[in-house]
């Protein structure tokens, strides 16, 4: 089974050129719920699309050449913004992705 990712943000940070993708996330929420009444109510945000459910893909170019790669699946965002947001786990995914990239280079 093959999986399309759509990009949705590029920067260049590093002296890489990082690329945000995602994908629908197929997995359910497996949070600890307040009640059953919370994860009714989330559950209805992700159907309705107030809420992005996805996996995201964060990946290092140099020179249109790929060299690092990070994953991380249950996200569940208002927006792509909200998830790229200085400090989150997209600020992570990049540091992996370009720790990868400069191991490869080296």
């Amino acid at each position: 089974m093959s999986e399309y990712y759509e990009t949705v943000h590029t920067e260049a940070r590093n002296g890489f050129d990082i690329v945000l993708s995602i994908t629908p996330e197929t997995e359910r929420p497996d949070w600890d719920f307040n009640d059953e009444a919370d994860e009714a109510e989330t559950l209805r945000k992700i159907d309705a699309g107030v809420w992005l459910w996805f996996v995201a893909r964060v990946q290092a170019f140099k020179n249109g050449i790929l060299l690092g790669t990070d994953y991380l699946g249950g996200c569940c965002y208002e927006s792509i913004e909200a998830f790229i947001a200085e400090g989150g786990y997209f600020d992570d995914m990049v540091d992996a992705a370009t720790t990868e990239a400069r191991k490869n280079i080296a």
